[in-house]
């Protein structure tokens, strides 16, 4: 298979988030997995301070792992993720972000779903709010941690309904006509192939991903599936959150608005129009401004999608992303 060494590569893409990289580093080095695998952690710009805790936690370790960085010119995981593809060895990629620290058994779990070629596998994210302080989990072996996520943790009531909707969601796009919809980048496996890769057109929060998906999945032939035994918990950096209805400024809003455009219109007539500008609704022109905002979604009654979407393409088109 071209050099693939080992039976998995997992891929880290990070940015300033050392406090959950150390916890993801010190799981996957402790893995109920009796497969050869390596690390890799791909950094989209951070401080050296990532570059600390990739060899406080690996540099002692026997099992492979490799660190590569790019220069942070706004959020670019396709370009990360690409970067560790680039110099990976496995059978396997299963993608992690830098936020999503895998349950002890998320190797193993991915690596027997693949029963048969071109599989997509999508695990379960479990949110757990932000890691504010390192301090708010227990100390010891990385196994206590986990378990402490697992069981002992209290999960916030915004999380609690983040992460039933996001269940109850995949599963239905996974019984619809659009099964990508399932799989999200930040705790997936895929099968390696010179067609497994991320177009790095896309500069700023999302869809890179579903770009990704729908790409294998329907040009392709690969088939998706969302199995939520495959744990990887979340736990946030308030400074790294990317989520553009979060934390989106003006400038991320035009990136974010041109990536969907993109994606819409390299795929005619094969998207759900409604699926695809489902966020477009919770941006407002300031028209003294021209400066786009975030606002809270209103009412479906009270707009036409395609009409939304317009609107957004002929102000990109006019001010030229401006």
């Amino acid at each position: 298979m071209n050099n693939r060494t080992v039976d998995l590569s997992v891929i880290v893409v990070v940015y300033n988030q050392p406090e959950s990289l150390r916890l993801i580093l010190q799981s996957l080095l402790a893995q109920d997995f009796s497969g050869s695998y390596e690390i890799i952690v791909t950094d989209d710009g951070s401080s050296t301070e990532i570059l600390r805790t990739f060899r406080d936690e690996c540099g002692k370790n026997t099992i492979p792992a490799k660190y590569v960085w790019q220069p942070h010119r706004h959020f670019r995981a396709a370009a990360a993720r690409n970067n560790g593809i680039n110099i990976s060895s496995g059978k396997i990629f299963l993608f992690l972000d830098g936020d999503l620290v895998p349950a002890a058994d998320a190797l193993r779990r991915h690596t027997e779903a693949h029963t048969s070629p071109k599989m997509m596998v999508a695990g379960n994210r479990k949110w757990r709010g932000e890691l504010s302080s390192i301090k708010c989990l227990p100390s010891g072996p990385i196994e206590k941690v986990i378990k402490h996520l697992e069981d002992g943790f209290l999960v916030d009531e915004k999380s609690r309904q983040r992460e039933e909707v996001e269940r109850q969601r995949r599963k239905q796009w996974l019984a619809s006509p659009h099964p990508w919809r399932a799989c999200f980048s930040g705790n997936v496996s895929v099968g390696w192939s010179p067609e497994v890769w991320f177009d790095e057109n896309f500069v700023g929060w999302g869809p890179e991903d579903w770009e990704f998906n729908h790409r294998l999945c329907t040009k392709h032939g690969y088939t998706p599936t969302y199995l939520d035994d495959i744990t990887a918990y979340h736990l946030e950096t308030p400074d790294a959150v990317g989520n553009v209805f979060r934390v989106g400024t003006h400038e991320e809003i035009v990136m974010y608005m041109k990536n969907t455009l993109y994606f819409f219109d390299k795929n005619p007539g094969e998207l759900p129009i409604e699926e695809v500008f489902f966020g477009f609704p919770r941006f407002a022109l300031y028209e003294h401004t021209n400066k786009w905002r975030v606002v809270p979604r209103p009412t479906s009654s009270s707009y036409d999608i395609k009409d939304v979407a317009a609107k957004a393409r002929q102000w990109i088109a006019e001010y030229g992303g401006k």
